[in-house]
């Protein structure tokens, strides 16, 4: 091959990657970020609805990526883990079931629910709208409700429709949970929980990977008993200002869920704290 037609053919390469690279741009300028992202995934997610008002839920599918766009189911489905970005907004459950808890008073949010299953990752963003149902069951808390809700609750951990229970450490409250607009119906014993720390992972064990710090606050320490209706943080929550835990709970296509807020057990709070256990790091 003579040196002209080497380059010939280097900048005919050269244009066509540029036409390919530009060609991406063009696309992603018109469908944005995420279907691009979507792209270079290993994981197709997708879900009847992507769109939901507050208690509306949708159940997430996963498959697996082939050559040419072809999917097929992932070997393992009971592998698969599921994780939204915005549990104050989006909760999924174990078996993939995504419902909208709020959108922090804006009139459209949009999250992602995402899932791993080994070393394969994908997501789904979900378009999420206020009104709608709204929770269908109710927690009812054996607790004051303070007369004022710190504003620096809402603040730095604004999250899901209704008020917070506000608890201290080590606190056992008693609750029920019941049929909206049905309070005689209790149905606390018969419903699944699922509880989430801060990671977006439900029933994390280790929430700390993904929100730093340690873990003071997890699904080891933090107990719902269905069975005696009772609610236990854990006994101490460190040098932490204080924790948040949303309980979310499903009763068939009934959905309800309660935010819940541990403060420190001395008066005094996060400065009591350290003044009582100077040497804790």
């Amino acid at each position: 091959m003579s040196s002209e037609n080497k380059t010939v053919r280097i900048v005919v390469i050269a244009f066509s990657l540029a036409a390919v690279v530009l060609g991406l741009l063009v696309w992603q300028l018109f469908t944005g970020f995420d279907a691009g992202s979507k792209l270079f995934e290993a994981l197709w997610v997708t879900a009847p609805s992507t769109t939901l008002h507050a208690g509306e839920s949708t159940q997430l599918r996963v498959r697996k990526k082939k050559a040419l766009f072809f999917l097929r189911d992932v070997a393992r489905p009971d592998k698969t883990i599921y994780f939204t970005t915005s549990e104050s907004m989006l909760v999924i459950e174990p078996d993939g079931r995504a419902t909208c808890i709020g959108t922090h008073g804006e009139p459209e949010e949009s999250v992602w629910a995402s899932a791993d299953n080994g070393p394969d990752h994908g997501h789904l963003s979900l378009n999420l709208l206020p009104g709608g149902p709204g929770p269908t069951l109710d927690f009812v808390a054996d607790v004051p409700k303070p007369a004022t809700i710190p504003d620096y609750f809402a603040r730095y951990a604004p999250c899901c429709i209704g008020d917070p229970i506000i608890m201290k450490e080590g606190q056992a409250i008693r609750y029920k949970l019941v049929r909206h607009g049905s309070p005689d119906d209790d149905v606390t014993a018969k419903a699944t929980y699922t509880l989430f720390f801060g990671s977006g992972a439900p029933n994390d064990a280790h929430p700390s990977i993904v929100t730093g710090g340690k873990d003071y606050t997890t699904s080891q320490n933090f107990r719902v008993d269905l069975q005696k209706g009772t609610i236990t943080p854990p006994p101490s929550i460190g040098r932490n200002n204080y924790d948040r835990v949303v309980v979310f709970a499903r009763y068939g296509e009934l959905v309800g869920w309660a935010y819940i807020v541990i403060t420190h057990a001395e008066e005094d709070g996060r400065e009591g704290h350290i003044r009582l256990h100077p040497d804790e790091r």
